[in-house]
């Protein structure tokens, strides 16, 4: 089963989002930080996707990669995609990114606690410097383990190390060996409760 990384577009948004939803499901604090009850989508609306497209297209420094199974046959729904990543470069000059807002349907003081956590970690690291991000990273909970992370995430080290630049991201600790191998190691830590 061939695995082919490939870069994103805006119409891999919906499946994105799809495996994206998938892939956090089983996390206990998914339900914590999104307890719902959550807008009636308009007829075929999906609004995470349309916020992750609408990222893409805000910001020039974003770059969208996607991982597909060549064995799988195409689909409507872009079904052949297995994983996805996020990876944002900022050369130093742009400032930092703006933190995260949360809409309906969010536990704002938990994802306020844990986002902004973060977002305030990453001020304290990196707020100045250049660097690339891993924003987001997930794979389809039916190809995990099969490299399709591994590809994705070993794109921006290499990007990264090309230009002389850190590269960091946030893990969980479903994804942390995973980072760990990729030549990542722990900078800090945050502690959820």
């Amino acid at each position: 089963m061939p695995l082919v990384l490939q870069v994103a577009t805006e119409a891999d948004a919906a499946r994105s989002a799809q495996i994206e939803k998938g892939a956090y499901a089983p996390n206990a604090f998914n339900s914590i930080l999104f307890p719902g009850p959550f807008p009636d989508p308009k007829s075929g609306e999906n609004h995470r996707a349309t916020e992750l497209a609408k990222q893409l297209r805000e910001n020039p420094s974003t770059r969208w990669f996607k991982v597909v199974d060549t064995d799988l046959d195409p689909t409507e729904d872009n079904g052949e995609m297995i994983g996805f990543a996020q990876w944002d470069f900022n050369d130093g000059s742009q400032g930092p990114a703006k933190p995260r807002s949360f809409g309906p349907g969010c536990n704002v003081d938990a994802c306020e606690a844990l986002f902004g956590g973060l977002y305030r970690m990453r001020l304290k690291h990196f707020a100045d410097k250049a660097h690339f991000h891993l924003r987001l990273l997930h794979v389809d909970p039916k190809h995990q383990r099969r490299g399709a992370g591994k590809m994705l995430v070993m794109w921006g080290v290499e990007e990264a190390k090309k230009l002389g630049m850190p590269a960091f991201l946030e893990s969980s600790e479903e994804g942390h060996s995973l980072y760990l191998s990729c030549g990542f190691r722990d900078i800090d830590i945050q502690a959820s409760k």
